[in-house]
């Protein structure tokens, strides 16, 4: 491409459209008193940022919950043909659905959906981080409306929801979630991988009419994302109430993982005295090790080896902690020759590895030497 040619379509990309009356899109509006099952009102900050936000201040009326409907799921060409946006209002939750009902529409969809983005402070979505927001930004830059555009903090609501239930359920697509979890059944729903054809059928026919079941899925996914996010911060209150000791374990990593140490260890003894048990007492081990409590977690490992659960991993861990932390290498030896006498027999059943046998002798050989320099009133011992 010649370079005077490239400046000129580089500078054209830059230019804004003039904002002249556009053709008009669609605009529906519908409004509902808040039931209790989406009141989202009471959601706090502190609730908020346990589900990945890090957000400094949270505030409900400022929070827009997007969902959009494209005519598909990736390329240049995939346009959001509806943009639906709910918010609170008092005691009422409001939507408002953009419908682009044909492509000289789609200037006025951009400039509406600025308009009321920007009176929010964050966007609350389900994929909308990776999906929505993204082909939402190419299509104002693609409309020369980029500096209509401005980026919001977002609480995507399909990452906390995977985190807490897909050890339970799998997948964990929006639908399930409805179904499973917030016990919401949509009856005649249109499902969302048919939404592009709909819209294509009716671009042919011109028959609106094809589109009220796409208005229907679209409304009905915001009023669940505000069900999802009072579920979520409801589970987040009191993790360890949890119904089933899947949800509690799993409540339990992602509370480690933001920082609430005290409130996953609640879970993760919760979810120690079910099927778990193992999985649960590793993960309380090591969050314990964290808070550098260490003869907690020393006492849990040996917890897990009464019960023979941990397998040589309990062993080796309690063998560090004892010798590093706790100043007790007679101790680490102890437990590292328990360890060889269990793992390094002729049980097929119970035979480690045999590199993790060869790690175990040669720490039991070092902490031998170590032992006998103490004994010599020698500190010595090379680290482990």
């Amino acid at each position: 491409m010649m370079p005077g040619l490239r400046g000129r379509i580089k500078a054209a990309a830059q230019k804004t459209r003039p904002e002249t009356a556009p053709r008009e899109c669609k605009v529906i509006e519908a409004r509902m008193p808040l039931p209790p099952w989406m009141d989202v009102r009471g959601v706090s900050t502190a609730q908020v940022n346990r589900l990945g936000a890090k957000l400094s201040g949270w505030d409900v009326n400022r929070a827009l919950f997007l969902d959009t409907e494209t005519t598909g799921l990736h390329g240049a060409g995939t346009v959001a043909f509806l943009v639906g946006m709910g918010w609170v209002e008092g005691d009422e939750f409001v939507v408002r659905q953009l419908l682009m009902r044909d492509y000289p529409e789609e200037a006025h969809l951009l400039m509406v959906a600025a308009d009321t983005l920007a009176r929010f402070h964050v966007i609350v979505s389900f994929n909308g981080k990776s999906f929505d927001v993204p082909l939402l930004r190419d299509r104002f830059a693609m409309a020369r409306l980029r500096h209509r555009w401005r980026e919001f903090p977002q609480l995507d609501l399909l990452h906390p929801a995977r985190r807490t239930w897909r050890l339970r359920l799998g997948a964990c697509p929006l639908c399930m979630l409805e179904e499973k979890v917030l016990g919401i059944g949509r009856e005649g729903d249109l499902p969302g991988a048919e939404v592009p054809e709909r819209y294509f059928a009716y671009l042919k026919s011109g028959d609106l009419s094809l589109l009220d079941d796409v208005l229907r899925h679209n409304l009905q996914d915001i009023h669940t994302l505000a069900a999802l996010l009072l579920r979520l911060a409801q589970v987040y209150d009191a993790p360890e109430r949890q119904a089933s000791a899947l949800d509690v374990f799993s409540a339990g990593r992602a509370l480690e993982r933001c920082g609430e140490g005290e409130l996953a260890r609640r879970c993760f003894r919760v979810a120690s005295v079910s099927a778990l048990s193992q999985q649960a007492r590793l993960e309380l081990a090591k969050s314990y090790r964290r808070e550098r409590e260490y003869q907690e977690a020393a006492e849990t490992y040996r917890g897990m080896i009464a019960r023979g659960e941990g397998g040589p991993t309990a062993y080796i861990s309690l063998a560090i902690l004892l010798e590093r932390y706790l100043g007790d290498a007679k101790g680490a030896l102890e437990i590292t020759q328990k360890a060889l006498w269990r793992y390094a027999g002729d049980s097929l059943f119970a035979r480690a590895d045999a590199d993790i046998i060869e790690a175990l002798e040669r720490r039991r050989a070092r902490l031998r030497r170590k032992a006998a320099l103490e004994d010599a009133g020698t500190p010595g011992g090379a680290p482990p």
